[in-house]
């Protein structure tokens, strides 16, 4: 495994940290999101690419992608969605 771009570190997030956070973004006022179907087409994407780390992290932008796919200005740094 790599280093996260974002942090430096080498650390996977706990299923638990990840809906933590999807929960928490999803609950903001004025956050536009995609819809379910929208989000599973891109993090389906996301999990498929050799960039993407420990289940949940963009190893080009260093993004928790079952967060950053959610959102509706979200992009794919290397423009696959």
């Amino acid at each position: 495994m790599g280093k996260c771009k974002r942090c430096g570190l080498k650390t996977a997030l706990s299923e638990s940290d990840i809906q933590k956070m999807v929960d928490e973004v999803t609950s903001m006022r004025g956050i536009r999101l995609v819809s379910n179907e929208v989000y599973s087409a891109r993090f389906s994407v996301c999990a498929e690419c050799g960039s993407f780390m420990y289940g949940s992290t963009c190893g080009v932008c260093g993004c928790v992608m079952q967060v950053h796919a959610r959102l509706s200005d979200g992009k794919c740094p290397k423009k696959k969605w």
